[in-house]
């Protein structure tokens, strides 16, 4: 049976400055196969140094978010939408703005005749109420 690779200083101390500098995990893989007990499986490289890469992305996301959470608190509008969309939920176009309209009554059309107008068909004007049935009409 094969002996298990040995965890490295060296290596795991190349691993925290890659994360740490945002460089992918299969670059940081790649670039560490030149040193002495060098993980070749992905597996053997999560067991070995998966705590490290974890603590450490953690880390920046903690010190990224302290500052974007300060900002916020203090009122940058970025930050505020930033956070708010991240962690609360909100999205710009959830948002329903209502406005409202002065119509007058005697002017404003219900849907289904406006709906029929655009179909061709128009109200009977003397009896009051549509006629649906009716062939076009010139409807002014």
């Amino acid at each position: 049976m094969k002996d298990a690779i040995p965890f490295s200083v060296v290596i795991a101390n190349k691993v925290r400055k890659g994360i740490r500098s945002g460089v992918p995990v299969k670059d940081i893989m790649g670039s560490i196969q030149k040193y002495q007990y060098a993980p070749a499986s992905t597996t053997t490289f999560y067991k070995l140094y998966g705590g490290i890469i974890s603590e450490e992305k953690a880390d920046i996301v903690s010190r990224i978010g302290d500052v974007v959470v300060q900002q916020a608190l203090d009122g940058d509008f970025k930050s505020q939408e930033l956070y708010l969309r991240s962690k609360g939920g909100w999205s710009p176009t959830s948002t329903v703005n209502e406005v409202e309209q002065d119509v007058d009554p005697d002017t404003d059309e219900s849907a289904i005749d406006s709906l029929m107008v655009l179909l061709g068909k128009s109200p009977d004007p003397e009896q009051g109420t549509p006629d649906y049935d009716a062939e076009e009409k010139n409807y002014g």
